[in-house]
């Protein structure tokens, strides 16, 4: 007897589907995938070209340091950044520069010799401003362009009456070592960025007249930078006034040639941050006036010289004339 194999434990056969009637329809074939053009690509090019460039020239600057003593000069626009550190004073030449040919002076009402006392360096300290303000006289202020009370010193003067003028930072030969602060013109700047320096510096000083320099032994010496410099002057109906911090100074020749109201500075009061030398370069300055019929003095914001010109000052009424720095300065050559 044949027995029949048991069917348990297997999983149920699956039913085919019955089939349907007709013909079967062929599966639709997929459209083709157009391949992309090159102006389709073309931005992915691009990309790939730049960052190839970044990447080559990053390993070209690593393989490839400056050589030994080459200096690259790297020139910062400093109206562009707060700075509002007090800068060093004026460089007072070492030896004492050649005496100035006396100017032609006009014939006015009053015969008193003239005499301009500027005051430079301002903008850092208002309440010794304030002294200087409280003096009777006709001072000249000299305002640094990047100062933090340029505003206020500029309006407290023009209302009393007293002439303001920019005080111009300039680089010095002795630069780097000695700064001259915020704002300064640097020989290594470009035209562009020089003229560029000068117009904001200007801008910055409320009821400006004219322009001084500050420091600049080495940018007055160099007549190219001057003739720019005092292209931008002459532009905004300024005059100027030659600190004279360098016997080399070419100021004067590039004033003649724009025909700017021009000056310069015939002594220091306070290159000696004393009484008594002060006293003495005041003296001085009215020796000068008295003889050639008038003369440039120009003084800091020190404690002592506010002092010594409260006390002198109204001691010299009767012997010169003390006024605004616009009406010293000629047209060389007029």
């Amino acid at each position: 007897m044949v027995r029949k194999k048991s069917s348990e434990g297997k999983p149920p056969a699956k039913r085919k589907a019955p089939a349907k009637k007709g013909k079967a329809r062929p599966a639709k074939a997929k459209p083709a995938k157009a391949k992309p053009s090159f102006i389709s690509r073309l931005p992915v090019y691009v990309l790939f070209a730049m960052v190839c460039l970044v990447v080559g020239a990053g390993y070209y600057l690593y393989t490839h340091p400056e050589p030994p003593g080459k200096t690259v000069t790297k020139v910062i626009t400093p109206l562009k950044i707060k700075q509002f550190s007090k800068p060093d004073f004026e460089i007072f030449p070492i030896d004492p520069l050649p005496p100035k040919a006396a100017a032609p002076v006009p014939v006015r009402p009053d015969r008193r010799p003239r005499m301009v006392i500027i005051i430079d360096d301002l903008g850092y300290d208002k309440k010794l401003a304030d002294r200087f303000l409280a003096i009777d006289g006709k001072l000249t202020y000299a305002i640094l362009p990047l100062s933090p009370h340029r505003n206020e010193i500029a309006a407290a003067a023009h209302g009393k009456g007293c002439e303001v003028m920019l005080h111009l930072p300039m680089e010095p030969n002795e630069y780097p070592t000695i700064d001259p602060g915020p704002g300064a013109i640097l020989s290594a700047m470009t035209p562009d960025e020089r003229i560029r320096l000068v117009n904001e510096s200007i801008g910055a000083i409320p009821h400006v007249s004219g322009v001084n320099n500050h420091m600049g032994s080495k940018v007055t010496a160099d007549s190219e930078q001057m003739n720019q410099i005092l292209s931008i002057v002459k532009k905004h109906g300024l005059y100027f006034v030659d600190s004279r911090t360098t016997a080399a100074s070419l100021t004067r020749s590039s004033a003649r040639l724009f025909k700017i109201p021009f000056a310069e500075r015939d002594v220091f009061l306070d290159h000696v941050v004393t009484a008594a030398a002060v006293k003495k370069q005041l003296d001085q300055l009215v020796r000068l006036a008295e003889k050639n019929g008038q003369a440039v003095g120009i003084g800091h914001p020190h404690d002592v010289t506010v002092e010594v010109l409260a006390r002198e000052l109204p001691k010299l009424k009767n012997r010169v004339l003390l006024i605004p720095a616009s009406e010293m300065v000629r047209i060389i050559g007029s």
